[in-house]
């Protein structure tokens, strides 16, 4: 019987020629990031139980710090 595909443990990107990374924190349904704009590094937690709704998370964080350093 085949194994049920499982998502992986980290995730990294560039949106908005940013690049970031997300990996998941101790806490379940918890996912800690990290980016930088302008050599200021940012890093947080956001919630998410699906890796991918966590990677969009981070995506509104990173538009929403653009917006505020332009």
């Amino acid at each position: 019987m085949p194994r049920a595909a499982t998502e992986p443990d980290q995730h990294a990107g560039i949106h908005r020629g940013i690049h970031f990374s997300l990996e998941p924190n101790g806490a379940p349904g918890y996912w800690r990031y990290a980016y930088a704009i302008a050599d200021k590094v940012r890093t947080g937690r956001v919630q998410g139980r699906l890796p991918l709704l966590a990677v969009r998370r981070v995506q509104m964080r990173i538009d929403r710090d653009m917006r505020t350093e332009g």
